[in-house]
């Protein structure tokens, strides 16, 4: 009898802390980021066929973005949010997928480096996160031709003495004075 009466006991504590565990009496933990949005909520920031999650906020003071004459863009843009990084390199395969990138290398580490390509461009999106923020880096370029060998010439333009220096554009919005943001300097050798 004894071993019936405890037996059912336990039963009957087991089922009351199994109707409690489902009540909203539990206290969420603030150290967790916010889970993510919808995933089809994105907008574009500086290139037109990349889809940024809304969540991502643009960190203006390191994008440097070069437009050509054709209008296409290229250079980098980063992002700031309250995501993970699983959930974000989530959201951007979904994404890119969707605007036609095709996804054609991915590495998953402390750092997660997706690669897509589109036509003549490709672009890297790498993902990090810290303790409370996840860091997003959206490289755009076009693409060489094939059998392109890399030359001085191709990275930088020639000024009137004879010297060459590396240029690039500062993206609209950026600061460039003031000891913030991008600023173009010359290497000397």
């Amino acid at each position: 009898m004894r071993r019936f009466l405890a037996s059912a006991i336990l039963a009957c504590s087991l089922v009351a802390m199994q109707g409690c565990s489902g009540s909203s009496l539990s206290i969420p933990n603030p150290f967790e980021p916010d889970p993510p949005s919808n995933v089809n909520e994105v907008y574009y920031g500086e290139f037109p066929s990349v889809p940024i999650p809304k969540d991502m906020t643009e960190v203006a003071k390191y994008t440097a973005v070069m437009q050509s004459p054709d209008g296409s863009k290229t250079g980098l843009q980063v992002f700031e949010g309250r995501l993970d990084r699983q959930s974000l390199v989530t959201a951007m395969v979904h994404n890119m997928n969707r605007q036609g990138w095709q996804l054609r290398s991915i590495f998953r580490a402390q750092r997660s480096i997706l690669l897509f390509e589109k036509g003549d461009r490709n672009c890297v999106v790498a993902v990090t996160d810290s303790s409370n923020l996840a860091t997003m880096e959206i490289w755009v370029a076009t693409r060489l031709p094939d059998g392109a060998v890399g030359s001085e010439s191709m990275y930088s333009t020639g000024s009137a003495d004879g010297s060459t220096q590396p240029t690039f554009s500062v993206a609209p919005g950026a600061s460039s004075g003031g000891g913030s943001g991008v600023q173009e300097q010359g290497l000397s050798q």
